[in-house]
């Protein structure tokens, strides 16, 4: 299974970036998970839009769905003009009015997620589990293959968290805030929180997403590391991660 990094900023993008967006590649078929503000133009340098089918969304917060109507228009467009002959499918928690409109018949179809469920996408095995955000929010555990990736998503820390995504390859863990925030009262994890989930969960790689538009988020790696002695890397536009090998590539092939 392949990771390519679409948009990892939290909130809202930085020039030339995008939010919460994650492409995964395994035998042939792809998934996206979230699609936040920038996405459906990202995700272009790595995937021609008519070959993306499936679209996973965690929550429904602008940075992490708003360019869902953007995919879904370019569907609409790529199929009335013979570019595209699938249908758009996304997944997505049962919360309007969201979810409903979501689905755009015959170009995009929606099917509701929760926390207990296991969903099959393809080679794609989902499973989910709660965080603790302000609005629902489900972490994605996703295995192919030999691979197994965790998303957090947006959420604080909670040992059930680090007891969902451990042993994961490729954890990739939202770092909203620095060392000395109150990430329990945002609904968000500090540095301080990702390295104690590093510790407790042991993933092969913890990569820092959901970044900060403020000061130098490579501080985030400094701080992690020195509280857990792990791999930690810093997200980026278009990096892209193998698992299980986690042979990490500057850009896409």
């Amino acid at each position: 299974m392949r990771c390519t990094v679409i948009g990892c900023c939290g909130g809202c993008c930085r020039v030339n970036e995008a939010c919460s967006a994650y492409l995964l590649s395994c035998q042939g078929e792809h998934l996206l998970l979230d699609c936040g503000s920038g996405a459906a133009s990202m995700l272009q340098n790595a995937l021609p839009l008519q070959e993306l089918h499936h679209v996973l969304l965690s929550h429904y917060h602008y940075d992490h769905c708003s360019d869902a109507g953007a995919l879904s228009y370019g569907r609409l467009i790529q199929m009335q003009t013979g570019a595209a002959q699938q249908p758009l499918h996304f997944y997505g928690l049962p919360v309007e009015p969201y979810f409903e409109r979501l689905t755009m018949e015959p170009y995009t179809y929606a099917q509701t997620i929760g926390a207990d469920d296991k969903l099959q996408i393809g080679p794609f095995c989902c499973t989910f589990h709660k965080t603790a955000h302000p609005v629902e929010c489900l972490a994605v555990k996703v295995k192919c293959g030999q691979s197994t990736l965790v998303y957090t998503a947006d959420g604080a820390y909670t040992p059930q968290l680090a007891e969902f995504a451990e042993g994961a390859d490729l954890l990739i863990a939202e770092c909203s805030l620095y060392a000395g925030a109150d990430g329990a009262r945002a609904g968000h994890m500090t540095s301080t929180d990702v390295a104690q989930l590093g510790r407790k969960a042991a993933p092969g790689m913890l990569l820092l997403s959901h970044l900060p538009l403020y000061g130098d988020p490579h501080l985030l790696v400094d701080q992690v590391k020195a509280q857990w002695n792990g791999e930690v890397r810093l997200a980026q536009t278009l990096m892209t991660v193998e698992l299980p090998a986690l042979k990490r590539e500057e850009s896409v092939p």
